[in-house]
């Protein structure tokens, strides 16, 4: 099933401490493997993050990341 720019998304939003990430050199990835500071109370703050990304995990374009980490959720 071919999911729409919405559906990825629309998952995307669903999901808690995942990130979309980019290496500079044309691929990306959706971790969530990682750590960062926690945020204390609900308005938008800065945080600290860090990644632990394995190279079987990396994407040519940002859907594709979003649609493997959708079939690894699974």
């Amino acid at each position: 099933m071919k999911l729409s720019d919405t559906d990825l998304i629309n998952w995307l939003e669903k999901q808690f401490g995942i990130a979309v990430v980019s290496d500079d050199n044309g691929h990306w990835a959706c971790v969530g493997d990682g750590f960062q500071t926690s945020p204390m109370g609900k308005q938008p703050q800065d945080i600290q993050t860090t990644f632990w990304i394995e190279k079987k995990q990396w994407r040519n374009s940002i859907r594709a990341s979003i649609r493997a980490a959708m079939k690894e959720a699974k």
